[in-house]
């Protein structure tokens, strides 16, 4: 039995669909689901960003891995596919929120998670009887997971040469915007750190490579869990990046264990300068009077960090830019991402939003955060994109590039200003800098 699993690529307003030679960071869920696939069953791989989705070849089944940015391509895929007379099923974020509509371009969805699944889908594609859906009953204990097959992996069309790895799944906060505890049924689960911690050394052994990016939604959900992880990585001599929340800087034990076993990098949701914004969207997790405290202690530690904004929200008005890029500046944060906020099917945003008559495009969570696809309460549409891409201008400007890595010089200048200064190049060119990850 042959099988191809699929990552397809973003498409834009305007049917125009995201293509380079390489990406930023390898992402976990293909080598994974190869990891989940009995080894007498042939895999391949293809990542429809970086090169041809191999039509030609004939395999038994096709997989496709959906977010909401990438459905619509996907389902071009898929239909090609089936056109071939090869089956298709369809699984991912976008596919377990909406299952009906994927079912109307693939053969097969899997709603849920797939450890439970994924063995049946397979022996049914071979005896060519594949049902319609495949939904996991329960939410997996996450001990015994496979490890996901990088020897698949051309690591040559990756910039960043690091090593996806996850310890936990779902989130313990439950934010209106984020469709992770929806998917996730409200859960927060935890893998055996002792098996963690083999994946990494084995992953280390095939590949040769040091760098480790988490791909948790939280690493630091659970303190005590992550404390004990980052014990057990103080001896495997790596560097890993990863996301948490920004209230995890309250726990200065916790800080000091991650920059011992090798944190090099830390993405964090701040999503608003506004205090009446993060109450709209229930963010109990980030107090926004003690942001600049908080960001500190990462700075004391010498933790790099990017933050994540979000514009649109109830609270947000035009001066908020301003106010964002103000902050930003007064911090000196080394890297920062701007979007307007993307509604999802499912989440309670989007409940609210639609019900109150401000989702003006049936598509809007189609897109990433550059389109504002709703109706903010304080601005137009127009104003919130307007107002995004400026931020974006301004903070990657050669003046404050230089007022927050180079007045005097910190410790973010190494690590900074080589992405500081290509950001400047594609905000300019109107790209937003998320692409190219």
């Amino acid at each position: 039995m042959r099988i191809l699993l699929v990552q397809p690529t973003t498409y834009y307003p305007g049917k125009k669909a995201l293509r380079s030679k390489t990406r930023w960071l390898l992402g976990l869920t293909l080598p994974y689901l190869a990891g989940l696939t009995p080894r007498h069953i042939t895999v391949e791989m293809a990542d429809d960003r970086l090169g041809p989705i191999p039509y030609e070849r004939r395999y038994d089944l096709v997989g496709i891995t959906a977010t909401c940015a990438t459905a619509e391509r996907g389902y071009e895929i898929a239909q090609e596919f089936r056109r071939r007379h090869i089956p298709v099923v369809m699984g991912g974020f976008h596919i377990t929120l909406h299952p009906d509509e994927a079912l109307e371009h693939c053969d097969a969805v899997v709603v849920g998670e797939a450890e439970s699944v994924w063995e049946q889908v397979l022996d049914d594609a071979r005896r060519k009887r594949l049902q319609p859906r495949y939904q996991a009953q329960d939410y997996h204990s996450l001990a015994g997971l496979p490890r996901p097959r990088l020897e698949l992996v051309n690591f040559r069309k990756y910039r960043l040469k690091t090593i996806p790895t996850q310890t936990t799944r779902g989130c313990p906060y439950h934010c209106s915007f984020c469709e992770v505890p929806i998917v996730y049924g409200h859960t927060y689960r935890r893998r055996p750190i002792g098996e963690v911690l083999e994946e990494i050394k084995t992953l280390i052994r095939l590949t040769g490579i040091r760098k480790i990016y988490f791909v948790d939604d939280n690493l630091t959900g659970h303190r005590e869990y992550a404390k004990e992880l980052f014990r057990g990585l103080i001896p495997l001599d790596i560097r890993w990046s990863c996301l948490w929340t920004i209230n995890t800087s309250r726990d200065e034990e916790l800080l000091d264990l991650a920059k011992k076993a090798g944190c090099y990098h830390v993405n964090i949701g701040i999503e608003n300068v506004c205090a009446e914004s993060i109450e709209a969207i229930a963010k109990v997790q980030n107090p926004v009077q003690e942001y600049g405290r908080l960001l500190k202690k990462l700075q004391e530690r010498g933790l790099f960090y990017s933050l994540n904004f979000m514009f649109g929200l109830d609270g947000d008005t035009p001066a908020l830019f301003d106010e964002t890029l103000e902050f930003l500046e007064r911090i000196k944060a080394p890297m920062a991402f701007f979007n307007s906020v993307t509604p999802r099917r499912g989440t309670p945003l989007w409940d609210q939003l639609n019900r109150e008559g401000r989702v003006h495009n049936p598509d809007a969570e189609k897109y990433l955060g550059m389109v504002c696809n709703f109706i903010p309460r304080h601005m137009t549409p127009e104003q919130c994109e307007n107002g995004v891409w400026r931020c974006f201008q301004k903070f990657y400007s050669f003046a404050s590039i230089c007022r927050r890595l180079l007045m005097p010089p910190n410790g973010y200048v190494v690590q900074g200003l080589p992405s500081n200064l290509y950001f400047h190049f594609v905000v300019n060119r109107r790209i937003d800098p998320v692409d190219f990850y």
